[in-house]
């Protein structure tokens, strides 16, 4: 019986919401007509120097056995220690599948630890479904504007890095929690050669003070936006709301003006803030998929006409950047 094993994400200290969105697309793997047969296992690894606290509440939580894994150095992370422990924990396990997120963080262990455990290594994948023939999964191609439709060609086990936001966290019950089994496993950085990757600190880029996921407030900006350098200006604007996150429609992306951990929409993060500010943004049907769980919209638009007015609890006729520097003002008196 393989099992199928979720790599938690955890980052400074805490888990990650992208966590429980991993556990719920192992539960569709596991249901999927050529496994649910088989009756596989789901586990989940929390990787961390002192994973115990963290490993009861993913357990109580989900009801789904943990395996804490200890690692003393893991005081910060490096993609050297996730690879060399993981990789000792995980070929003893020998899972069917093993998932992590498709975060930086995630990016970045990932393929090496695929590599280490000879799997199949599929990145980015925003769908899961079954057929006949078995599992198959989806990612964006060509600049997120088309789905490459990808079937494992053989039976090594399969790495996959999930995109935030695809699979909606299942709503837990109450009920028995999971079991928690802490392992150890030292770092040997001397398995590594003489040098080894060290970490010196975490620099967080313009725009990613918060993830879409866990931020309450989310000023996303869109073709009203006519050049790069106004952007700044939608930074100053989430700056005046605490922990606001800073979201995009898919233009923006689509022409490298944004990451894609910033694009919201079918083809991006599906999020449910308090209060979601668009700036400029039309309101495709596509977009609207992505917002339709944020309790309060605010739109800032200069057509009268816009989709999305239709759809938000207040509209503002404006030019964005014009609004955006008459609140700037208003906010200095």
């Amino acid at each position: 019986m393989k099992q199928i094993l979720v790599i938690a994400e955890i980052f400074a200290g805490q888990i990650r919401p992208i966590t429980w969105e991993l556990v719920t697309a192992a539960r569709k793997i596991k249901n999927s007509p050529g496994l649910k047969q088989l009756s596989p296992t789901i586990q989940i690894i929390v990787p961390a120097d002192n994973p115990a606290l963290l490993s009861e509440k993913i357990a109580k939580q989900t009801g789904i056995d943990v395996i804490g894994l200890q690692i003393p150095e893991l005081k910060n992370y490096t993609s050297e220690i996730y690879i060399y422990c993981l990789e000792q924990l995980i070929k003893k396990i020998d899972p069917s599948h093993v998932l992590a997120a498709h975060t930086s963080q995630g990016q970045d262990f990932a393929p090496g630890l695929a590599l280490g455990l000879n799997a199949v290594a599929i990145s980015g994948v925003n769908g899961i479904r079954s057929d006949e023939n078995g599992l198959i999964y989806s990612r964006p191609v060509f600049n997120n504007t088309r789905n490459q439709m990808l079937r494992p060609a053989s039976n090594r086990p399969v790495t996959l890095t999930l995109m935030p936001g695809t699979f909606k966290p299942d709503e837990r019950k109450d009920g028995e929690p999971g079991r928690v089994d802490i392992r150890k496993i030292p770092f040997a950085p001397a398995v590594c050669g003489k040098e080894h990757i060290q970490h010196c600190r975490t620099v967080k880029k313009i725009f990613e003070d918060q993830t879409l996921e866990e931020a309450k407030v989310i000023i996303a900006a869109g073709r009203g936006i006519k050049e790069k350098e106004e952007l700044k200006s939608i930074l100053k604007f989430a700056q005046c709301f605490p922990t606001a996150a800073v979201g995009a429609s898919r233009p923006l992306v689509d022409m490298n003006w944004l990451g894609y951990q910033h694009q919201i929409g079918i083809t991006g993060a599906t999020v449910a803030p308090k209060l979601y500010i668009a700036c400029g943004i039309s309101g495709s049907s596509q977009h609207l998929a992505g917002i339709k769980d944020a309790e309060f919209v605010v739109s800032i638009n200069k057509n009268p006409q816009a989709p999305i007015f239709r759809h938000s609890d207040v509209c503002i006729i404006a030019d964005i950047i014009e609004f955006i520097g008459t609140f700037l003002k208003k906010q200095e008196i």
